[in-house]
């Protein structure tokens, strides 16, 4: 039996110096050919990695980082040795990689790949900051990454999104027009983002100004428990943005018309949702979700809120030990 990764926490988080985010994005080759040199930028991505308490490289984990084909999408996975399979993270709304180190360290205990990606305007990759106005961009990212998985990585692969990420696999997962197609062995979606909470007061808000203003304010709401990853995205990552962009949420609005109208699937999904979700209006999105995926399953987690991936430790595990691959 190979000997698992080391995927130990940096205790000593830092500075990040935006200049860095700057040439590390610069530098980033294309994936494809990253693979192929197993230390490609460590170095450069040491200071990205530490602050953001990511596994480093080791012996018994590859870490590669690097770009899609067209240059615009950012991606880096943990291959530990004698892998398991494969899991693409795909995260949320003005979310990125660097969040998510519990659930990749999760992941890679499991003796599993993890790759993640940074959607359009997030992150490292491409774009106007947090702006689309079509979620099958999105859409169409993921799948260039799943080609790069098919090509490189070997075993079953499955799909993780948290909130936005969890509404870009499961439209995804709608446009498939063949069951052989489609590439996912398991599906597990994380508090997905369907109708948010007041959606019909605010929606006639966004008809009414997006004449007027191009973006508004961002308030940081809680989301979690944990009051240490609240105040980290407030005052600390410098991968945040400070103001949601109008065309983002006509997006949003178009993906809740588009849900409406699509038809029964019936591949496997499975639904992990916090009762505390102040974010969303997970009641009413769980009874839409029930109408179209016949093989839904769905695990609520009392007293988590909407951030499943960083909730306080003792939900986190609970939460991770929902995820069945």
């Amino acid at each position: 039996m190979a000997p698992k990764p080391d995927v130990k926490m940096h205790m000593q988080r830092g500075t990040l110096d935006k200049k860095i985010l700057g040439h590390l994005r610069l530098a980033m080759p294309l994936f494809s050919d990253a693979m192929l040199k197993t230390s490609t930028l460590i170095d450069l991505l040491t200071d990205y990695l530490q602050f953001y308490q990511l596994p480093l490289a080791t012996p018994n984990l590859k870490l590669t980082a690097g770009t899609t084909e067209d240059h615009q999408t950012v991606i880096m996975s943990w291959e530990p040795t004698n892998s398991l399979g494969t899991v693409i993270i795909v995260h949320g709304y003005m979310d990125h990689t660097g969040l998510y180190g519990h659930l990749i360290r999760h992941l890679l205990g499991r003796q599993l790949t993890v790759v993640c990606l940074d959607l359009k305007g997030h992150g490292l990759s491409s774009g106007a900051a947090c702006s689309i106005t079509d979620f099958g961009d999105y859409v169409a990212q993921v799948q260039s990454v799943i080609a790069l998985c098919q090509e490189h990585f070997r075993g079953p692969l499955h799909g993780i999104g948290q909130s936005m990420g969890g509404s870009v696999l499961m439209k995804h997962c709608l446009n498939q027009s063949a069951h052989n197609a489609y590439p996912f062995a398991s599906l597990t979606l994380l508090a997905p983002l369907l109708q948010p909470v007041h959606w019909k007061k605010n929606r006639r808000l966004y008809y009414f100004s997006r004449w007027f203003v191009k973006s508004i304010k961002r308030v940081f709401r809680p989301s979690s428990w944990d009051i240490e990853f609240l105040a980290f995205l407030r005052e600390q990552d410098p991968l945040q943005p400070t103001r949601v962009p109008l065309d983002w949420v006509g997006a949003m609005d178009q993906w809740i018309s588009e849900f409406a109208q699509a038809n029964k699937v019936d591949y496997p999904v499975h639904i992990i949702q916090g009762d505390n979700d102040k974010t969303l209006d997970w009641k009413y999105n769980l009874s839409q979700f029930r109408l179209t995926f016949n093989a839904l399953q769905v695990s609520i987690i009392k007293r988590a809120n909407h951030h499943l991936v960083n909730e306080e430790e003792a939900l986190r595990e609970s939460i991770f030990a929902k995820i069945e691959l």
